[in-house]
C-alpha cells in the first residue's frame, strides 16, 4: 500500500514527464515560420513620349562684323560694351570734318558746272540764230553744240561727285543693322580706323537663337525608317544648372553632309530667346521629345534590380510565390522606367523587401500606397 504523500509525488513526477515530453515533441517537429513580407507594387502604364539627349551649343542666327567704309578717327562710343541695341541704332561715328567739306566742295562743283551749262547754252542759242543766216561758218554751230554737250557731262560728274561725298559722309555713322547684342569694340575712340581695319565690334542678334547639335547615323536610321517628320518633336533645353529652358524649339533642318569622324549629322533648331537667357556659343544639353506621348509599361525604379546578365524584377504570382523575371528597359523618367519587354500590365512586382526572399518562396505581399500607373 502506497502512502498518500508519496502518491502525490508520482503524480507530480509523472505530470512533469508528460510535459517535458511535450516541449520536446514541439522542438523536434517545430511549427512553420511566418512567410516574409514584403511590399509589392502593381505594374501600371505612363504616357510616355520618347527622348533623345544630345549635346549641343547656342548659336545666333545672325552674326554681323561692324567695319568702318571709310578712313578717319575715332569718335566717343554710342553704346555700352556687351548691352543689346535696337536697330539702327547709332554705335560709332568717324570724325566728320573732312567728309562735310568734300560735300561741300562737291556742292560747289555742282553749282559751276549748271552754270557753264547755261552760259553753253546761251552761246549755242546766239549761234543757232547767226548760222540760220549764213552769218557765220556751221563749225561754228558744231562747236557750240559740243561745248554744250560737255558741259551737260560736267554736270553729271559733279552730281556723282556729290553723292559719293555725301555716302562717304554718311558712312561716318555706323549704325546697328539689327537689333542683338554687341560686344567689346575693337577701338578706342581717337584711333585711326578705315576700311583695311580690323572688325570695329561685332554684333549678334539675341531672338530667336539657333541649336546646334550632332546626331549619331544610328538615330537617324531609326528615324527615318519610323517616318518620322521634325515637326513631330520638340526641341527642349537643359542649362548648365541642370534647369530645363522654358521655351520650347523646333528642328529647321539637317545638313547634308555627316562628319567622317563622328559618324554623325549636325542637326539645327530654332529657339525662342525673349529674355537673352541663351548667348552665342553657350554650351546645353538638347532633349528631343516627341509631341505625341504613347502608353508604355513602367515600375518604379525601386523595383529593377541588376545584375551581370542585366535587369530582371521580383514578380509575385497569383499563388504568392517569388519569381525572378528577366526584363529589357527603356529610358529611366524620374521615379520609373519604361519596361519594354518582360513584364504586362496588372502582374506584381517587389519593391521593398527583395533582399529576404527568393524565387519559388512563398510570401506575404502588402501592396504599395501608390502605385506606379499614371
Amino acid at each position: 500500500m502506497v502512502p498518500k504523500s508519496a502518491g502525490k509525488g508520482l503524480a507530480l513526477v509523472a505530470l512533469c514527464i508528460a510535459f517535458g515530453a511535450s516541449a520536446l515533441g514541439q522542438q523536434q517537429g517545430g511549427a512553420e515560420p511566418p512567410p516574409p513580407g514584403v511590399v509589392v507594387e502593381e505594374v501600371g502604364t505612363r504616357e510616355v513620349a520618347d527622348r533623345e539627349t544630345f549635346t549641343g551649343h547656342i548659336e545666333a542666327v545672325d552674326e554681323v562684323d561692324l567695319r568702318a567704309r571709310v578712313e578717319g578717327y575715332l569718335q566717343p562710343l554710342h553704346f555700352e560694351q556687351g548691352s543689346v541695341v535696337e536697330k539702327d541704332a547709332l554705335l560709332f561715328t568717324i570724325e566728320k570734318d573732312a567728309f562735310e567739306a568734300a560735300v561741300d566742295e562737291a556742292r560747289a562743283d555742282v553749282a559751276r558746272a549748271e552754270a557753264a551749262v547755261d552760259l553753253a547754252r546761251v552761246t549755242r542759242d546766239r549761234t543757232q540764230k547767226l548760222a540760220a543766216n549764213n552769218n557765220i561758218a556751221q563749225a561754228q554751230l558744231d562747236e557750240a553744240e559740243a561745248t554744250l554737250a560737255q558741259a551737260q557731262a560736267d554736270v553729271a560728274a559733279a552730281k556723282a561727285q556729290l553723292r559719293r561725298a555725301e555716302l562717304d559722309l554718311g558712312y561716318t555713322d555706323i549704325t546697328a543693322p539689327m537689333k542683338g547684342r554687341i560686344g567689346k569694340a575693337a577701338y578706342s575712340p581717337g584711333a585711326l580706323v578705315g576700311p583695311s581695319s580690323e572688325p570695329l565690334a561685332t554684333l549678334v542678334s539675341q531672338d530667336p537663337m539657333e541649336v546646334v547639335f550632332p546626331v549619331p547615323q544610328r538615330i537617324l536610321l531609326e528615324v527615318q525608317r519610323a517616318d518620322m517628320v521634325a515637326s513631330a518633336v520638340n526641341v527642349r533645353l537643359q542649362l548648365a544648372d541642370g534647369s530645363i529652358y522654358e521655351e520650347t524649339g523646333s528642328i529647321d533642318y539637317a545638313e547634308v553632309q555627316a562628319n567622317p569622324s563622328t559618324d554623325s549629322v549636325t542637326v539645327r533648331a530654332t529657339i525662342a530667346n525673349p529674355d537673352g537667357l541663351l548667348v552665342d556659343e553657350q554650351l546645353v544639353s538638347v532633349l528631343v521629345e516627341q509631341k505625341e506621348p504613347e502608353t508604355r509599361i513602367a515600375i518604379s525604379q525601386s523595383a529593377m534590380l541588376l545584375d551581370q546578365r542585366g535587369a530582371y524584377v521580383l514578380v509575385v504570382d497569383d499563388e504568392d510565390k517569388i519569381e525572378q523575371r528577366r526584363i529589357e528597359i527603356g529610358e529611366q523618367r524620374g521615379s520609373f522606367v519604361v519596361v519594354t519587354a518582360g513584364l504586362e500590365e496588372g502582374e506584381r512586382v517587389v519593391v521593398s523587401g527583395m533582399q529576404k526572399v527568393r524565387p519559388g518562396q512563398k510570401v506575404a505581399p502588402e501592396t504599395a500606397g501608390e502605385s506606379v500607373a499614371g
